[in-house]
């Protein structure tokens, strides 16, 4: 099944570029233009020069964000502010964070997941996506030939072997190689260099499927320029590294791994909702402060009011799928957002469920829906099928900077 390798890793020396707090930056499709302009105030070696460039006026064909991150790359390396590690490894990265009042670490590792079609039953994705340029992506990609933030893949781990191993490993022969603090989170990076850990840790994946969670366009992007450098015959064996892509890797039960929901803001179908709510639900009143006890899973929020939302018994679901028709955002979706896209409602998504209730005033509905966990994203997915899209966001993301993954021999 899969085939997941160790990698020369591209790491900050910390020595010369500063504390590693300063530097890593979230994945580029979280960064807004405030938040890269707070990036770029941080460090002149933030990675949010090479994740998610700036554009400049006077920009063109050749001299643009693409060849500025590619420039930033060459010249941290000449200048060592960037160092591309002598052996191969595992990169074990604890995620320690705040959720809801209680502290959490997600543990994973960074490796290097050889590519595979997505009808080829290794890497699984687990939601439909939203059509979106991947152009942004994909020139990143050719300007740099770098690898420079990760997919995120889930892993069964049934018998907790892998588990197992990472402790054992990160308390004895792992190598501590970085740690940074940002907010609240903190990040503690360990290299697993040695070759006999290093293929046992490969060897326990050796049977597994990979489920796509975060980067499904950037999944995409990798088997695209594969066929680029496949048909510019550039690649001369399977070995070869754009072959694979950076990805990190956790368990589908890690303590840590968290899920949220991702609700519906609708503006501009007030009529359209209040008639698929007759058509299609048994509404309740409820009360909002019962939801952080047992989250109902579709609640229909309007000026400081709460509505749970039951579809009726009489409601046809056959035309959805099989696998994920009792789902709450798939019930959600079908019988109260789509009606309201179709009057031309405007549809926002937001994760916080305190921000979406805040946003239900005036002619604003929040939709909150109940969140997906982990083995039902497996079971879908297993099942050959795809969650509707903006169902889930892994919370925290994984941040760009700590490890990156030349394109190099």
């Amino acid at each position: 099944m899969a085939e997941i390798v160790p990698f020369r890793g591209l790491r900050y020396d910390e020595r010369k570029a500063g504390d590693l707090t300063a530097l890593i930056c979230p994945p580029y499709d979280v960064i807004n233009d405030a938040d890269r302009e707070a990036l770029l105030a941080r460090s002149p070696y933030n990675f949010v020069r090479v994740e998610h460039a700036k554009s400049e006026p006077g920009d063109h064909e050749g001299q643009d964000k693409y060849t500025r991150a590619r420039a930033a790359v060459e010249a941290w390396t000449t200048q060592g502010v960037l160092r591309r590690d002598t052996a191969p490894a595992f990169y074990v990265h604890d995620h320690y964070f705040e959720l809801g009042g209680r502290q959490l670490r997600r543990r994973g590792f960074f490796g290097a997941l050889r590519l595979y079609p997505l009808d080829a039953g290794v890497v699984l994705p687990h939601e439909q996506t939203i059509p979106k340029d991947k152009g942004d992506r994909l020139t990143l990609l050719r300007a740099t030939r770098v690898n420079t933030s990760p997919i995120f893949g889930m892993f069964e781990d049934a018998n907790g072997r892998v588990a197992a191993m990472l402790e054992e490993l990160t308390s004895g022969e792992a190598r501590r190689v970085g740690e940074a603090r940002v907010g609240s989170e903190r990040h503690v990076l360990s290299a697993i260099d040695g070759a006999a850990p290093a293929e046992e840790l490969r060897g326990a994946l050796r049977d597994a499927r990979i489920y796509l969670a975060d980067g499904h366009h950037r999944y995409e992007v990798a088997l695209e320029y594969l066929n680029e450098e496949t048909a510019a015959k550039r690649v001369h064996d399977a070995d070869d590294a754009a072959s694979f892509v950076l990805t990190y890797l956790c368990a589908l039960d890690d303590p840590g791994l968290r899920i949220l929901a991702t609700h519906r803001i609708v503006s501009g179908a007030r009529a359209a909702m209040d008639a698929a709510v007759v058509r299609s639900f048994d509404p309740a009143p409820v009360d909002r402060g019962a939801l952080a006890d047992t989250q109902p899973g579709i609640v229909l929020v309007r000026d400081g009011t709460f509505t749970r939302l039951e579809p009726k018994p009489s409601v046809d679901l056959a035309v959805l799928s099989e696998a994920w028709r009792s789902l709450p955002v798939a019930q959600a979706e079908a019988l109260l957002i789509e009606p309201a896209r179709r009057a031309g409602g405007d549809v926002r998504y937001e994760h916080d469920g305190d921000k979406a209730i805040d946003a239900a005033v005036g002619q604003a509905d929040a939709v909150l829906i109940r969140a997906v966990d982990a083995m039902t994203l497996k079971k879908v997915a297993d099942e050959g099928e795809r969650l509707p899209p903006k169902t889930t966001y892994f919370y925290p993301k994984v941040p760009a900077g700590l490890v990156a993954r030349p394109l190099e021999a």
